[in-house]
């Protein structure tokens, strides 16, 4: 069965095209209407949903191949199936059956508009996707099964390898062979590089495992970071990815198997990889599930002296959550978290030296001893000072808080509840709110009480066992954990912060493109000054009184290249109260149109 997927932006146009083939027939969807007036009058309602989308008109046609016999029903089943599994489970779609041409095939219009939230159905990897569920229905309904393009993605073996394989397989049948013919080296790698990208991951650590398993990998890239080409070598025999297939060039690597590459991220780390390959280790299926859900536990080594791969693989594994600072800040933090780890000095100026920065040995030493002596100052000071312990929570006001911030602020669900499982905001014993406080680096070092509503939304300082001024209450979005934050927006209460976020999801139908903190500036006077001066796309999103103007001119002086993001009312979450009457209102006359 093949399926082909098509976008578009009105409705009409398709339904005309569907319903006026001489065999065209109706056979099944979730709608009423029988004619393309009436279906797209009723596909109407989903669009009025979200008003801003485009391309909102889904069109997949589903071809059987020439053995299979399906009668209406059976199609309709499949074509329900399979909406079903693309993510449509609450979308409007109609089904109609072709007999046009000499495959029998169905066409599917729908809207990628949820029924329930209004917001698009995601499309990430759709055609990947798809001709996963195809390959499915085949086997479920006992359809001939086809190859797909991902299979046909790999070069076939040459008329010689075939030879080779026939010539061997005949010698073991004779038993002039012990072993039966192998797959060939070409095989070897298109396997291998299959089983190290089954999790997508970014394009360094897709290199390092293949390093790990014995081969080989070069690439150069042009001045402005694109692709002039990769190729692989195992065993002393090369192919560039050409010859291995389409899904093995470096654009195919992210077209097809989806790999993970941005220059800016990327470079620095593949040129290290390239210039001082990983040693060869074992590399299995259970290694590559374990680094897709994030389980990486720190390396160890028996030895006194740390191997070179074993360099590259700790100063990744120190630098996760670091690639927003300064690459100096960054190794000095480095150093501290692998002094922390206990690692002697000399270990640790090792470390530093497989840094992209390629310090000298004087250097390094130099980086250590900072932090060594920083690690020193901060244990005088907590010696000193008493160590920042969150307010007790009362767990049984939870519900209230979070009916409050949904229903009565309308800030969305899951925000409210992740912002809890992460302990960053809840009740009390002393029935207070409170939103912790954190380091850039994410530890909790004071908390933001918000005694009632009543008296605005901005936050009273916590005083009690703070750990440090240097920190904020933040919340970070992205598609990527551990992407560069790219976009800051500042505000003054958390609150607002929320709200932003909820806002920002809404207005890119999904999570923000880039990866974005929203950040509360709680004291103008304490900001990350150092880590903002790096970001180039800041948003002042403060409040419209005197104070949220005071405060956005005093920032705007300290970080010109932030820009003054005021809101139409009040604060934000006012401007977010505004929208969602608006919309309410919306609906309830759409209602009394249907209902009339």
């Amino acid at each position: 069965m093949i399926g082909k997927q098509t976008k578009g932006r009105g409705f009409r146009h398709l339904l005309d095209y569907l319903v006026s083939r001489d065999d065209a027939k109706l056979i099944g969807g979730n709608m009423s209407g029988r004619n393309a007036r009436e279906l797209a009058r009723e596909f109407r309602l989903s669009r009025q949903l979200n008003p801003d989308a485009e391309r909102v008109v889904y069109h997949v046609s589903l071809s059987a191949a020439k053995g299979d016999k399906l009668d209406d029903e059976k199609w309709n089943e499949i074509g329900s199936r399979y909406m079903f599994e693309m993510g449509f489970d609450a979308n409007q779609f109609v089904i109609f059956r072709h007999h046009n041409t000499d495959d029998d095939h169905i066409h599917i219009a729908a809207s990628r508009i949820r029924m329930d939230t209004g917001l698009l159905v995601h499309d990430s990897w759709d055609y990947v996707r798809s001709e996963k569920v195809l390959r499915q229905i085949e086997i479920d309904y006992d359809l001939v099964q086809v190859i797909g393009s991902r299979e046909k993605l790999q070069r076939t073996p040459s008329t010689g390898q075939i030879r080779r394989i026939r010539r061997e397989q005949e010698e073991y049948e004779l038993g002039k062979l012990e072993q039966p013919p192998g797959r060939t080296i070409k095989e070897e790698l298109q396997q291998t590089i299959d089983n190290a990208s089954v999790d997508n991951p970014q394009m360094p650590e897709l290199i390092m495992r293949l390093q790990q398993s014995g081969i080989s990998v070069r690439t150069g890239f042009t001045r402005n970071g694109k692709s002039k080409g990769i190729s692989y070598e195992k065993d002393g025999i090369a192919f560039s990815g050409t010859q291995l297939g389409a899904a093995y060039t470096f654009p195919g690597l992210q077209k097809h198997r989806g790999i993970d590459y941005q220059p800016q991220r990327d470079e620095a780390r593949i040129e290290q990889l390239l210039n001082n390959p990983v040693g060869r280790t074992v590399l299995n299926q259970q290694s590559i599930n374990a680094s897709a859900q994030n389980k990486a536990q720190p390396l160890t080594t028996d030895k006194p002296k740390l191997k070179e791969n074993s360099l590259a693989e700790l100063y990744k594994y120190y630098s996760t959550e670091l690639q927003n600072l300064l690459l100096t800040d960054r190794d000095k933090e480095i150093a501290n978290r692998a002094l922390l780890d206990n690692r002697p000095v000399e270990e640790v100026e090792e470390i530093i030296l497989a840094s992209p920065a390629r310090w000298t040995t004087e250097e390094a030493k130099a980086l250590v001893l900072i932090a060594n002596n920083q690690l020193a100052s901060n244990k005088e000071q907590k010696q000193s000072s008493p160590q920042f312990t969150p307010p007790s929570e009362d767990e049984s006001l939870w519900p209230a808080l979070k009916n409050y911030l949904t229903q009565q602020r309308g800030i969305s669900s899951n925000l409210v509840e992740t912002l809890h499982l992460k302990g960053l905001g809840y009740i009390d014993q002393q029935r207070k709110v409170v939103f912790i406080k954190r380091s850039l680096n994410g530890s909790k070092s004071g908390a933001l009480v918000w005694d009632t509503p009543k008296q605005g939304d901005r936050c009273s300082q916590n005083s009690e066992n703070t750990q440090s001024r240097q920190s904020w209450f933040h919340i970070n979005l992205g598609r990527e954990t551990d992407d560069k934050i790219e976009r800051v927006f500042l505000c003054d209460s958390p609150i607002d912060a929320l709200t932003l976020a909820h806002m920002d999801i809404d207005a890119h139908k999904g999570l923000p493109p880039v990866k974005t903190m929203y950040l509360v500036v709680d004291d103008p006077d304490n900001l990350p000054l150092e880590f903002l001066k790096n970001i180039s796309r800041i948003g002042l999103a403060f409040s419209k009184d005197d104070q949220g103007k005071e405060t956005a001119k005093t920032v705007l002086k300290l970080l010109p290249q932030s820009k003054q993001l005021p809101p139409n009312n009040h604060t934000w979450n006012e401007d977010l109260l505004e929208i969602l009457h608006i919309e309410q209102q919306k609906r309830r006359q759409q209602q009394r149109g249907l209902s009339r």
